[in-house]
């Protein structure tokens, strides 16, 4: 072996160019701030697909008040770090690498930050992923089955995934959960087919999905 080899250089991820530019914020119109900036302090930044939404500004209200209303409103009836895993794992169904590095960038961060985040390890988050997770219940068990079923081909969910829907979940979980699938479907599709970059503080979290 030879001693004097140059060891390779760590791979340097750069964030893409969007394929139309990006609205500013500061020119996103004024019925955004509202909405955009809690948005900002979840996340920790501004993400990309919220500078392209702004192009349609009564578009955008719509869908991040959806966002927050699925998935965590004081009203929900499902958990919210239960809705975050199942977002994850509808994103990796659909294939969709910029909402999937979002999902699992959330999920990683620390509890209790300045961010939201939820503290989950590297294995469970692979595990979520890969479809490798042993859930801790049978509720949780619905849940994801329902989920990956669902993201994959909606018209034909198993009955027996719907049965045991209605064995463990109330109607408004039950409607709450298909809400999460649909709402994830809707944003995984617009984000996709646009090919929006993920941002550079998230590009190693695309290894939870093949791009």
């Amino acid at each position: 072996m030879n001693e004097h080899l140059t060891p390779p250089k760590p791979r340097v991820l750069v964030e893409a160019e969007p394929f139309i530019p990006y609205v500013k914020e500061e020119d996103f119109a004024p019925n955004l701030k509202p909405v955009v900036e809690p948005y900002k302090k979840r996340m920790g930044f501004l993400p990309n697909a919220l500078k392209l939404y702004a192009y349609r500004p009564e578009i955008a209200e719509t869908l991040w008040k959806l966002n927050s209303n699925v998935m965590r409103d004081p009203s929900s009836t499902l958990d919210q770090m239960l809705k975050r895993k199942l977002a994850a794992i509808a994103c990796a169904t659909n294939g969709c690498a910029y909402c999937t590095a979002h999902s699992c960038a959330m999920l990683k961060k620390p509890p209790n930050a300045d961010f939201e985040g939820w503290g989950v390890s590297e294995d469970e988050l692979q595990g979520l992923i890969t479809g490798d997770y042993e859930p801790k219940d049978e509720f949780e068990r619905a849940c994801i089955d329902y989920v990956r079923a669902a993201s994959q081909d909606a018209p034909n969910v198993p009955d027996e995934i719907l049965q045991r829907l209605k064995q463990h979940l109330t109607p408004p979980q039950i409607v709450e959960l298909a809400c999460v699938v649909g709402f994830w479907k809707f944003y995984n599709t617009v984000h996709d087919s646009l090919h929006i970059p993920i941002e550079s503080q998230l590009l190693q979290d695309t290894g939870y999905v093949d791009l």
